[in-house]
């Protein structure tokens, strides 16, 4: 029997940065990039507000799970937004895109 530990439901916290995303994602239009991962964003209430926080640090909580196509998904329960402070910036740039770049 093949096991998974993301089958399971459930619910885990992320922190990571808001990022919009091109159309070639079709479980949603903003993710979740966090420890060199992105967590599409299911549309529900919480996902959809996701979208005003677009370059932000947050805390989610929600179900991962798979995509069709095997990309991670987060249905969002709940989230925290956090003030990016002067070490953020110093640390990873001024892009959130820089955040999670294993090269930078």
């Amino acid at each position: 029997m093949h096991h998974n530990a993301i089958e399971e439901k459930k619910e885990i916290t992320i922190i990571g940065f808001v990022k919009e995303i091109g159309n070639n994602w079709k479980s949603g239009r903003i993710v979740i990039s966090a420890e060199n991962e992105f967590f599409a964003v299911k549309a529900n209430e919480e996902g959809n507000n996701l979208l005003y926080e677009v370059g932000n640090k947050v805390e989610a909580t929600g179900i991962i799970s798979r995509t069709k196509d095997g990309r991670l998904q987060i249905n969002v329960t709940g989230y925290e937004v956090f003030e990016m402070d002067e070490d953020d910036l110093e640390d990873y740039g001024d892009h959130p895109g820089n955040y999670f770049d294993p090269d930078s």
